[in-house]
């Protein structure tokens, strides 16, 4: 493993539909900016209006089985598809199911649309909804807020820059956390790991995670859940986890 970590992180952004529809897409920077800034990556609670499954071709020329969902959270409607999937894995998430789902944000044509689904699961605890509304809520009211370019060209896309707008809003800041506390510093280091270990593709165990820390379970699955919750780990399987 390098002990030099070289790589461009960007967070997945809570935001609702209208977000991604009132965006302006730059293709080049393979960005939406929207009123949260530059978005890549986005994460959203809604429910499933349709699902269809649909086959394509890959690069090689062999088929792809993919999943195509339409979504609605009560701001707007938007697509969204999952590239490659085993459809027997999804049998669970359906027409009418409220899933939280994080993907790539892109363009189909002239549409907005979430162009590569990372996760999705079904969402059944109505405190967890109304919490991940709260968050969006409160990123609103804090002011913390950009302008979304009307115009498109040259003068004004130089003027809104995508270099010059910061992406990433962290769950911390957004609670009103200044300064590093010895918390987040942990939880970085955790993070650190978990990304090192998933540049193989195998990622890292509870049990192994625990060992090289040094710190008990309870406390070190505290800091992994909330590195889940920000979008930047998930589990692959059982207390196995990698980095997006």
């Amino acid at each position: 493993m390098s002990g030099t970590q070289s790589y461009e992180y960007f967070p997945a952004i809570r935001c609702w539909v209208k977000h991604l529809l009132e965006g302006k897409y730059n293709a080049e920077e393979k960005s939406l900016f929207t009123i949260f800034g530059a978005l890549r990556k986005m994460r959203l609670v809604a429910t499933i209006t349709n699902r269809e499954d649909f086959v394509s071709n890959t690069s090689t020329g062999e088929l792809s089985t993919n999943l195509r969902f339409e979504l609605d959270d009560g701001t707007g409607l938007i697509s969204a598809v999952k590239w490659g999937v085993d459809l027997e894995k999804y049998d669970d998430i359906n027409r009418g199911d409220i899933v939280d789902i994080l993907g790539r944000v892109g363009f189909y044509g002239d549409t907005v649309q979430i162009s590569n689904i990372k996760l999705i699961k079904k969402e059944t605890d109505p405190n967890y909804i109304l919490l991940r509304d709260a968050e969006i809520i409160k990123k609103i009211k804090s002011g913390d807020l950009h302008e979304i370019p009307i115009e498109t060209d040259s003068e004004t896309d130089e003027e809104f820059s995508f270099d010059n707008t910061s992406d990433e809003i962290r769950i911390d800041k957004i609670f009103g956390e200044e300064q590093p506390s010895e918390v987040d510093k942990l939880k970085e280091k955790i993070f650190t790991i978990i990304y090192e270990y998933s540049q193989d593709g195998n990622g890292i165990s509870l049990k192994e995670l625990q060992f090289k820390l040094q710190i008990p379970e309870n406390k070190l699955r505290t800091y992994i859940n909330d590195l889940a919750m920000e979008s930047r780990i998930y589990p692959t399987e059982e207390n196995i986890y990698q980095s997006y």
